[in-house]
């Protein structure tokens, strides 16, 4: 199946019919890229509760005429956060599961150094769907039917139980929040009488937040890591985020020779066992809060460094978790930018607060002490979170997912299938795609059709499924000097749009 696609000189593709079009008319205003990226992150925010919002966190990485841009917003746990109570219970959801909110930040400090609009004219049409209320899509309602057993307990069930396709959806504490921010500015989530009532509301779930939690929140513009492939410079972001994975396994893509083997071939299915369980283990034992890591990322975005640190690793057992994000990416022209927000898993916690759903990110802490992301208040957990960029010379490209544990994966799927395979980048996200699900102990695959899966053996096993299935959906941008692509995944119910 081929992806969609869209060609122009500005253009976005997202997760959602609304957002884009919403991103596109800020363009065709002569807004910015960061300016639209503030309108269609408020946009999904509202459209696609369950994927993102004011409640979780948001990362950013683009290209700046030639320069690389990036900003990490991740949020630590609370300072009362009880880390012997996390390893006891290991909850997914619930007050435990909390940590600060970080998007609404890295919107403030876009806004700053980037932003020619009024934020009132940026975050309108967010408050307006909120307020008069959109049609319900088919993720929506999915997510609300999915994960209605196991939230009906939560302050979730007041917003989100319930939802239908076609529906109209509002949610007026949501606009109310949104007409804060755009009346105030950005420092009335975190420091105005708006952080009062989200404070005040998560200590009544039983979360063990105060208001100097959010006060000392912080975004950072950061340096992305880079990894030299010939001609090509490759990007991610930096721990806490697992991007080092991404390019780690892209390394070994060329120093395995993995390339060598067809795309339909099961044999590079299998390949791929030994390198995956290298790099997560890698990831398991050595990332997370940069200030508890012993380690520096940028020294092991090779996987012949990977090898010679985990090949006496201790063994682990995983299976991987899929999430739930929204990713998109938006070009006025200029600059092309990624820009992810999460709550983690479907509407995060199942927390809500002045109208959004509190992210439970806190689940991504190792569930036993000892390594760097052993948990502890005020301290990053492992985010997922991540963007791929590629300088290719005359060419840049964008490459992100929703896609949870599973994200350097999907970031290396479309890679290969780019520079290695030669497809368009429409063909690149609609190819059929292998995704190991259990790394250690075990390993376990799924592969879509038409793929074929060959015999299982007693460390790889493989099991089928349907086209579209696999979860995970990949949006892909390359602009040169005057021309901007845009592939928006089939397996997405969004849309690209260009002009």
């Amino acid at each position: 199946m081929i992806g969609k696609l869209a060609v122009g000189s500005k253009g976005v593709v997202s997760d959602h019919q609304l957002a884009t079009q919403i991103g596109l008319e800020v363009l065709r205003k002569g807004g910015n890229a960061f300016d639209a990226a503030i309108a269609i992150s408020a946009a999904l925010s509202v459209v696609q509760p369950h994927m993102g919002g004011p409640g979780g966190d948001g990362f950013l990485l683009g290209f700046v005429g030639d320069s690389v841009v990036a900003y990490m917003s991740p949020g630590k746990s609370p300072s009362g956060f009880d880390p012997e109570e996390f390893l006891e219970k290991q909850p997914m959801r619930g007050p435990l599961t909390v940590t600060i909110p970080g998007l609404v930040a890295l919107w403030g400090a876009i806004y700053d150094e980037y932003g020619s609009m009024p934020l009132e004219e940026l975050l309108s049409p967010a408050i307006k769907l909120a307020y008069y209320g959109f049609p319900i899509g088919s993720s929506l309602e999915e997510a609300s039917m999915t994960y209605e057993s196991e939230l009906s307990g939560y302050k979730w069930s007041k917003y989100f139980k319930g939802l239908k396709l076609g529906g109209v959806f509002k949610n007026l504490d949501m606009a109310r929040t949104l007409r804060l921010i755009a009346s105030r500015g950005f420092e009335e989530f975190y420091y105005g009488e708006l952080a009062e009532s989200i404070v005040k509301e998560l200590q009544d779930q039983g979360v063990g937040i105060g208001l100097d939690d959010l006060m000392e929140h912080d975004v950072v513009k950061v340096e992305p890591l880079k990894l030299q492939i010939g001609e090509k410079t490759l990007y991610e972001l930096p721990p806490n985020t697992q991007g080092v994975s991404t390019l780690q396994l892209i390394s070994a893509l060329y120093e395995l020779e993995l390339g060598k083997f067809d795309f339909k071939s099961t044999q590079r299915i299998k390949e791929w066992s030994r390198p995956i369980r290298d790099v997560y283990l890698f990831r398991d034992l050595y990332l997370g809060d940069p200030d508890y890591m012993e380690i520096n990322a940028q020294s092991y975005v090779k996987y012949s460094d990977v090898v010679k640190i985990t090949q006496h690793g201790e063994v682990l057992k995983s299976r991987l978790s899929q999430g739930d994000t929204t990713f998109f990416i938006v070009s006025d022209g200029e600059s092309l930018i990624g820009f992810i927000q999460s709550l983690f898993y479907g509407f995060g916690s199942g927390l809500v607060a002045c109208g959004f759903p509190i992210q439970n990110r806190a689940i991504g802490f190792a569930k036993r002490r000892g390594p760097p992301n052993s948990p502890a208040p005020w301290k990053l957990p492992l985010n997922t979170l991540s963007i791929l960029g590629v300088d290719a010379g005359g060419e840049k490209y964008i490459i992100g997912c929703v896609g949870g544990d599973m994200r350097p994966q999907l970031h290396l799927r479309v890679f290969e299938n780019i520079f290695v395979y030669n497809m368009r980048i429409d063909k690149a996200v609609g190819a059929p795609r292998f995704i190991y699900t259990t790394i250690y102990d075990g390993q376990e695959v799924l592969v879509e059709e038409p793929l074929s899966i060959g015999e299982n053996t007693s460390i790889v096993k493989a099991n089928r499924v349907e086209y579209g299935r696999l979860r995970g959906h990949v949006h892909v941008a390359v602009k040169n000097r005057d021309i901007l692509l845009l592939a928006c995944d089939p397996r997405s119910e969004g849309t690209t749009l260009a002009i």
